[in-house]
């Protein structure tokens, strides 16, 4: 095995100042998607840009390892694939690289994000050092396929749906109230099982509202929406299989597995949306496991990424022109427009055209998912 530290894997987690620790963790899908990797290396997973300042990579990495890496025996593998940030790249170099000497090309970096490497080269010149190595790491997708393994098979058949769409929500990130009052003013919210409710963020109405009404001042129609629905700040709370939307549920749940078989497609509110970062997290990858077609409401070209790993989409049963649209306001009114069109679909074509259509992309996608092996959720960007 070329990792070096199995037996003292490293996780560092710096979420804020009250929640700082390094533990020890098991071998981990990160720890076994470079076991072909050739050459030694030492493994350390961390959460976020603050992890090597408040944890110094000297008092991580023993002495004697820290040489090596430096005379360029071993490497330094970083593992972020849970998170979403590129300003850990930044972090990497100046409190990695440069604080500590290490060499940058010593460094492999395991980002979720697959346009990492793009930032990492305009870093590199800009430090006028060399690109540390990137590698876009899918972890999510070994989430996926728990899910699949695990749960029955909802792929969408022939059959009268009292409900049209699935859309699960947790935290308040601001596209998903904004989604919600959108599906409010086309009297939609009762066309699909939504779970929205205080969270462990403590947003409410209250606070999002007046910041989408100052994000989306500019856009008229948005606007008048914002304006003309604001009794959606009275909506109860949104409970769909547990009332507890506190707990982090990035491991799929047997209870929500009847949800997407009544229902015929979802709507994913993905992790990012305004901040133009494309991150394809579990909320995707246990749909595709559930074999649910679905509308991806994130960062925009996202669908291209999916591709990239070797996935269909849904074009043309679902419209996907949203996704090319930049402007955060008018890509969720595509959004809002494709959810009002697919609730509406007659049932006659529904049964006889976009049921069978869709089925066998949904099951491609599964079967893809299914057979991933760990060592193929790592793409090697930059070397």
């Amino acid at each position: 095995m070329p990792c070096i530290n199995t037996d003292n894997l490293l996780y560092v987690k710096t979420y804020s100042l009250h929640d700082k620790e390094v533990i020890k963790i098991e071998p981990n899908v990160g720890y076994f998607s470079k076991e072909n990797f050739k050459g030694d290396f030492f493994y350390i997973q961390f959460t976020n840009a603050d992890s090597f300042s408040m944890f110094a990579v000297d008092t991580l990495v023993p002495t004697d390892v820290l040489e090596r890496i430096r005379t360029k025996k071993v490497f330094l593998v970083l593992d972020n694939g849970l998170e979403h940030f590129y300003e850990c790249a930044d972090a990497i170099y100046r409190d990695v690289v440069v604080k500590h000497n290490i060499p940058a090309e010593q460094i492999i970096f395991l980002s979720a994000v697959p346009t990492m490497c793009n930032h990492v080269k305009k870093l590199a010149k800009k430090l006028q050092l060399p690109e540390i190595k990137v590698d876009w790491f899918s972890c999510f997708e070994a989430t996926g396929q728990d899910a699949a393994r695990h749960n029955i098979i909802a792929l969408p058949k022939k059959k009268k749906y009292n409900k049209k769409f699935l859309n699960l929500n947790r935290r308040w990130r601001l596209h998903r109230p904004l989604l919600i009052t959108l599906l409010k003013s086309r009297n939609l919210l009762d066309s699909g099982y939504i779970s929205f409710a205080p969270s462990d963020d403590n947003e409410t109405w209250d606070n999002v509202y007046h910041k989408l009404q100052h994000i989306h001042s500019n856009n008229k129609i948005i606007k008048k929406i914002l304006d003309n629905n604001k009794d959606i700040q009275k909506l109860p709370p949104m409970y769909l299989d547990t009332e507890d939307l506190v707990t982090n549920r990035a491991e799929h749940e047997t209870t929500i597995a009847d949800y997407y078989v009544e229902t015929y497609f979802s709507i994913v509110n993905e992790t990012t949306y305004y901040e133009n970062t494309p991150f394809l997290s579990e909320k995707i990858f246990k749909t595709i496991a559930m074999g649910h077609p679905f509308i991806l409401a994130t960062a925009p070209n996202s669908l291209q990424y999916l591709k990239e790993l070797g996935y269909k989409t849904y074009a043309p049963f679902i419209n996907e022109s949203y996704d090319s649209i930049e402007d955060p306001g008018n890509r969720m009114l595509a959004i809002l427009d494709e959810v009002k069109r697919l609730c509406s679909i007659p049932e006659t074509i529904l049964r006889k055209q976009w049921l069978p259509g869709v089925r066998q992309i949904a099951k491609y996608n599964r079967d893809i998912l299914v057979s991933k092996e760990y060592t193929n959720l790592v793409k090697t960007m930059n070397y």
